[in-house]
């Protein structure tokens, strides 16, 4: 049965059955979407509803840019596999959500026993780092 109540043949459920895919989503009693997987990229406006109520500035220890003025970040990348999950989205300020996903390797993530994020700098690791000291 659909939405309209109208009843489907059974030819069409088999095909749909075979052709769609699943997608998990978990809504607050409004039916704002919190959750998605990685059925979307992007945070929905309930998600960064959600995170600005829990942060108050870039999630970056000790960056003071507030946190309505960055962009919503996947704690681990969504190019690695990260989820559009409440709990795995962290505000972070332009700059250092680029830098992390140019140089992951300068960055690592700390969990909060409040079940926030901070994203710790661990310095510039590039190629040549630590190469020409004397």
């Amino acid at each position: 049965m659909i939405a309209t109540g109208q009843l489907l043949p059974i030819s069409d459920v088999h095909r749909l059955a075979r052709t769609s895919r699943l997608v998990r989503m978990v809504v607050d009693a409004k039916g704002r979407v919190l959750d998605m997987g990685r059925a979307v990229r992007l945070a929905t406006p309930a998600q960064r509803q959600a995170i600005l109520a829990r942060y108050a500035t870039c999630y970056r220890d000790d960056c003071a840019i507030p946190a309505d003025m960055c962009e919503i970040d996947h704690v681990k990348g969504w190019a690695e596999g990260g989820t559009t999950d409440l709990d795995l989205l962290a505000p972070a300020c332009t700059w250092h959500n680029r830098d992390k996903a140019a140089h992951p390797e300068r960055y690592c993530v700390r969990r909060n026993e409040d079940g926030t994020w901070t994203l710790l700098y661990l310095g510039k690791r590039g190629r040549f780092a630590g190469r020409f000291r004397r």
